[in-house]
């Protein structure tokens, strides 16, 4: 009985229970990889519906909360800052956090480029950032002394606040600002505040004016004052 035994075990394929254990258990293994990969680094277009549905969830939540984008009514230097800050408010609080941009650079620029909201392209065109235009059937102002297209025109938008989201769009996609969606990346990586100071010096591409940087800053700092004054 013994040796039968013993010769059962020497003929038994062991060989074929080792080949299908490894196969296992790299079918395993692979498993495990594929999705801690789907886990902490998704691919893009799922990353892409889930920022969706995250933006879709937060809207429903701002018009709960009483925040919708609403036209923009300002008689004063204050008044144009409060009502452009409900409109960076709503913006931000419907867009994923990493997409954020900060609202003192947002509302510094804004005031640089449309003379506290008081620009013919901020009054006619409800455009704060001389947003452009490269298509002659697009919506557009073209500037004075200007009578014919020339290539491009001032977008022309339905309020004031729908050209700041256009603004923060390009800051989020166009090839232009890629340096300032790395350096905010950076930022929140280490979890820092977003630093205005530093990320619009990033803005190069923005203004033709070398010292635009500067400007913008120097704004800021006029901003803060105006707030602080009674």
């Amino acid at each position: 009985m013994v040796k039968k035994i013993k010769k059962e075990i020497a003929e038994f394929p062991y060989s074929k229970v080792w080949m299908w254990a490894k196969r296992i258990f790299w079918s395993i293994l692979i498993l495990a990889i594929v999705y801690g990969a789907g886990t902490f680094y998704p691919n893009p277009l799922a990353k892409k519906w889930a920022n969706e549905e995250l933006r879709q969830e937060h809207t429903k939540w701002a018009q709960n909360l009483g925040l919708v984008s609403k036209t923009m009514k300002y008689k004063t230097k204050k008044e144009f800052i409060k009502e452009l800050g409900y409109c960076v408010d709503y913006i931000n609080f419907t867009t994923p956090v990493d997409k954020r941009v900060p609202i003192e650079m947002l509302v510094g620029q804004a005031v640089l480029e449309s003379g506290w909201g008081t620009s013919r392209f901020a009054k006619e065109a409800n455009n704060l950032f001389g947003i452009r235009v490269f298509k002659s059937t697009a919506p557009h102002l073209l500037p004075l002394g200007v009578e014919k297209w020339q290539g491009w025109g001032v977008r022309v938008f339905k309020t004031k606040c729908d050209s700041v989201k256009e603004y923060i769009r390009l800051l989020n996609e166009h090839p232009a600002y890629e340096d300032f969606r790395t350096l905010r990346a950076q930022m929140q990586a280490t979890n820092q505040p977003l630093d205005s100071v530093k990320l619009i010096k990033t803005l190069k591409a923005f203004s033709t004016t070398t010292d635009y940087a500067s400007r913008v800053i120097n704004m800021m700092s006029k901003i803060e004052k105006e707030l602080s004054s009674k």
